[in-house]
């Protein structure tokens, strides 16, 4: 039988280029790039589109919610509130959401580390690897990070280096997940604008009388200013008290503009001579008064009596002794104040004959009130200029507060917070309101409503300052409980004014509240936005890299890739040799190898000297994928051996 001819090498090679596998077997044979690369690994793609889709509802879900408060206040209109069950699950939510982000940065990264494997080959090219970092440095591209030392010793090059570099990058972005997800998930205290009703009033629907007793009353002020001067934190917006408004209302809406009237209040307090009231030669408990307008001799202007009664006790007490209207948006009153058997310091004292008293120590103080338009800022709101101040809602003004009658003026109105001090205090026995002096109240005045047997010189003790203040806090006062009045003018023809409500308006204020933040919300972006940079990055250059050294195939490392690119002799005759030793482990790990065309034309990983590059010279301007010219003279003149470990 005749023996088969043994094939000859020219056969052989035709034969292996038919697999595709000796490197310029065929003249000039398609190189698969990037986009056949991506066609042969769908995972790629899906794992993007997966990652991309993560990251979207991951943001898009926090985004929407931090443009919503998680509890709205009772006064807010249209208020946009997360439901109940969001609000109370936080962590809940935050937890599932932390899981969404992690799978998404987890596929990205898997996206990311694919174009890092790849980048193996030609690194491999570019450097020569020993197998154990060739091993470390291709676990390390597959998210071992207890690889990096073995891989990081491998590095030789630029490029390998900064290839290690993006897939740590992309293995420990991740990490950063849960506190970023957890910092954009922790309410904040941040200002957002709501929307809120509001009533706009003011004004007094009664004219002021000093009468014996005194039937001018306003209960509501009497309470504001007891509760006021007792505690004074339990004012609302005490630095707004000159303004006419519902600070009550208006104190828990937050930060805004509004047009408003404002009560421009000057004190001026001199000593004051007192004239005992008496009658049929006796000395009475009264003082005498000229409760009426002093630049006026019109009838009705008088609405007073001449005198006015105090009870004999050692207290502080106080009447209105004249007014005037000084314009037609300013009333001036004067204000008596006594300290029976007690001192005012800066005022005169007066012999006193009636009982026990022994003396009067008085100031006459002129309180003089103006009332203007003028545009509110309340907290940190941005002053209103030009056009932006027409757009403001309007809390109060001149010309819609509710007056006494149809024939009063705002002068009317004005001299009931002239007289203000005389409504923050109740009378006794139909006499003027008494006051005591308490330390409880920083010293202010504090309704006298029950008899004492005995009073300590410190609580009939005054000074100008402290009765200035009972002043002021008592304008307040009476600002606040009389801003919720109908602010619908009189009805024509009566002196009644009108009961109609005024029209609701709606105020927009800056309120301070907690949150989730939405620009924590957006960092959430940079995680996954960078690692996709990083994979387009590592793309490109994978490309690039493939077309400039001519590699035919951009592939992964996997193992049946591993397994064709170890077909070399130089390395088939390595692993045969230690194959042998079947009792030891393998010894192969130092021997170091090189990515390229060997001298017998086989693609796969050779000797460091041997493994040449995949263009020819005449080839490379076209990108071609012919085999190399061949080895430089030296390799031809003289082949090294294949050395094991450390060669």
């Amino acid at each position: 039988m005749e023996q088969p001819r043994p094939s000859t090498p020219r056969q052989m090679r035709r034969l292996a280029s038919d697999h595709n596998f000796v490197l310029g077997a065929q003249a000039r044979a398609p190189r698969l790039g990037l986009w056949p690369f991506v066609a042969t690994n769908l995972s790629l793609p899906a794992a993007l589109c997966a990652g991309i889709i993560c990251t979207i509802v991951v943001v898009a879900y926090t985004a929407i919610t931090s443009q919503q408060v998680l509890e709205c206040p009772q006064w807010a209109v249209g208020c946009r509130m997360v439901d109940r069950w969001t609000a109370e699950n936080l962590g809940t939510i935050q937890g599932i959401i932390t899981l969404i982000y992690l799978i998404g940065m987890a596929a990205l990264g898997y996206a990311a580390l694919i174009f890092c494997q790849a980048a193996i080959w030609p690194l491999a090219h570019k450097q020569w690897f020993t197998l154990k970092g060739f091993d470390g440095y291709l676990s390390t591209t597959r998210g071992s990070l207890m690889s990096v030392p073995s891989a990081i010793t491998s590095v030789k090059s630029l490029a390998a280096g900064g290839v290690l570099i993006a897939a740590l990058t992309v293995i420990l972005l991740p990490v950063a997940g849960p506190p970023l997800v957890g910092h954009a998930f922790t309410p904040a205290w941040q200002e957002v604008q709501l929307r809120s009703n509001y009533t706009p009033g003011g004004g007094i629907s009664e004219v002021y009388a000093q009468t014996n007793p005194p039937t001018s009353v306003i209960v509501q002020a009497l309470a504001n200013y007891d509760l006021w001067a007792t505690d004074p934190a339990s004012e609302p917006l005490s630095m707004y008290r000159d303004w006419y408004i519902n600070r009550q209302t208006l104190s828990q809406r937050g930060n805004f503009s509004a047009h408003a009237v404002k009560l421009e209040t000057s004190v001026s307090c001199t000593p004051y001579d007192i004239q005992q009231f008496t009658r049929d030669n006796r000395f009475w408990n009264g003082f005498k008064t000229n409760m009426s307008r002093t630049n006026s001799d019109s009838p009705g202007d008088k609405v007073s009596g001449s005198e006015v009664w105090f009870r004999p006790q050692p207290q502080l007490t106080l009447w209105a002794n004249d007014f005037d209207f000084v314009s037609p948006t300013t009333t001036r009153t004067t204000l008596i104040f006594a300290a029976i058997n007690g001192t005012i310091e800066g005022g005169k004292s007066t012999p006193l004959q009636f009982r026990n008293l022994t003396s009067v120590s008085a100031v006459a103080c002129d309180i003089k009130i103006s009332a203007l338009d003028s545009v509110l800022n309340i907290g940190n709101a941005s002053a209103a200029t030009g056009s932006e101040s027409s757009l403001l809602p309007t809390l109060s003004s001149i010309s819609t507060l509710a007056l006494p009658t149809t024939n009063s003026s705002l002068n009317d109105l004005l001299l009931w917070f002239t007289v203000s001090p005389l409504l923050s205090g109740s009378s006794i026995d139909g006499a003027q309101p008494m006051f005591l002096n308490s330390s409880s109240s920083s010293h202010l005045p504090l309704p006298f409503t029950s008899t004492l047997p005995r009073v300590s010189a410190d609580q009939n003790t005054y000074t100008i300052p402290g009765l200035e203040s009972f002043i002021h806090l008592s304008i307040g006062a009476l600002a606040q409980s009389t801003s919720s009045s109908s602010s619908s003018p009189s009805v024509p023809g009566s002196d009644e004014p009108s009961s109609t409500p005024a029209a609701t308006i709606i105020i927009t204020t800056t309120y301070r509240t907690k949150k989730l933040s939405t620009p924590r919300a957006y960092l959430l972006l940079i995680p996954p936005l960078l690692v996709i940079a990083i994979a387009a990055s590592l793309a490109v250059w994978n490309s690039a890299a493939h077309r400039e050294l001519g590699i035919p195939v951009m592939r992964l490392a996997s193992t049946g890739e591993l397994v064709k690119s170890t077909q070399t002799a130089y390395l088939r005759e390595l692993a045969s040799t230690d194959a042998a030793k079947t009792y030891l482990p393998n010894e192969l790990a130092g021997v170091r190898v090189r990515y390229g065309v060997d001298k017998r034309g086989i693609v796969g990983l050779g000797a460091p000297n041997q493994a040449e590059g995949f263009v020819a010279p005449q080839n490379k301007a076209e990108g071609g994928m012919g085999v190399a010219a061949g080895p430089p003279r030296s390799l031809r003149e003289s082949e090294s051996q294949p050395v094991v470990g450390g060669v």
